[in-house]
């Protein structure tokens, strides 16, 4: 009984110990190890994966991973970098749990993470910037601040931060009551408003290419009781069947592969086989 007693002391202190909060109030959003913790939306098996203590993304397919849980009021920070210069990934706060309709994307609202690289290549504009734009994604609503996008829709940086590849960028998102607070290496640079939805998942997202991430940890603030109609869909219960990369737990075989293909966010066919039923089967 004694040694029984013994365990379960250990085992409470050590569980403890994993969820502890740091002398700032701040807790670890990834354990430096593994994905625990984390959700794939619709992305394959090796598209997030962890080395050197980083969440690592490929970048293929186009999607996202998120948290287990929602998240209300709080302060995210984190470290990002991208491996080839111009490449694209994100932050998606207050998510819903699954992708919209039609596209990648949960409805939410995204801080860019972008190389600097990219307006290089694409020709600086007013539609975006490299250097910490908020927008809302797939019928979320938010009101814009300070530098305005040319569309209205983006609240952009008030001052050139971001690093370029392969250095080192400081994300402090500070996230409260519908506002979100974008701080680059240090220093205040973007803000949204009136944010809808504004308690939900927090995403990574892939988009074409390597990023790395480390150092998540995250604050919570006092709860503002968000009303449901402010709050992201969970959709409990569901799954997506699609990996967005290839046929995995699809039935295949080479008339099957001839004419179906994986092609991003959906399947796509070229037609039947005349006398042949090519039909996808879930396994």
């Amino acid at each position: 009984m004694k040694a029984c007693a013994s365990l379960i002391l250990v085992a409470s202190l050590c569980a403890a110990s994993v969820h502890a909060a740091d002398a700032d109030g701040f807790v670890p959003l990834f354990n430096g190890r593994d994905l625990t913790g984390w959700v794939p939306l619709n992305v394959a098996a090796d598209t997030f994966f962890v080395r050197d203590g980083m969440i690592v993304t490929s970048g293929v397919p186009v999607g996202l991973m998120r948290t287990a849980r929602m998240y209300e009021n709080f302060i995210l920070e984190l470290e990002w970098r991208h491996m080839k210069e111009a490449g694209n990934s994100g932050v998606f706060t207050w998510a819903d749990g699954l992708p919209a309709t039609g596209g990648p994307f949960p409805r939410g609202i995204e801080v860019q993470v972008l190389d600097p690289g990219y307006a290089k290549n694409k020709g600086a504009n007013e539609w975006f910037t490299t250097h910490g734009d908020i927008f809302p994604v797939r019928g979320a609503t938010m009101t814009c601040t300070g530098r305005i996008s040319k569309t209205g829709q983006r609240s952009f940086p008030i001052e050139d931060r971001t690093k370029p590849s392969p250095e080192w960028n400081h994300y402090r998102l500070v996230a409260n009551r519908g506002e979100l607070r974008l701080s680059v290496n240090g220093k205040e640079v973007t803000v949204g408003k009136d944010c809808v939805p504004r308690k939900g998942f927090l995403c990574l997202e892939a988009e074409g290419s390597e990023c790395q991430f480390r150092n998540l940890r995250i604050k919570e603030l006092p709860s503002s009781n968000t009303p449901p109609e402010q709050t992201a869909n969970p959709y409990e219960g569901f799954r997506q069947l699609f990996n967005g990369k290839d046929f995995g737990g699809w039935k295949t075989n080479d008339l099957v592969n001839a004419v179906w293909s994986a092609a991003g966010s959906h399947f796509r066919s070229k037609g039947g086989v005349k006398g042949r039923k090519l039909d996808l089967w879930t396994e």
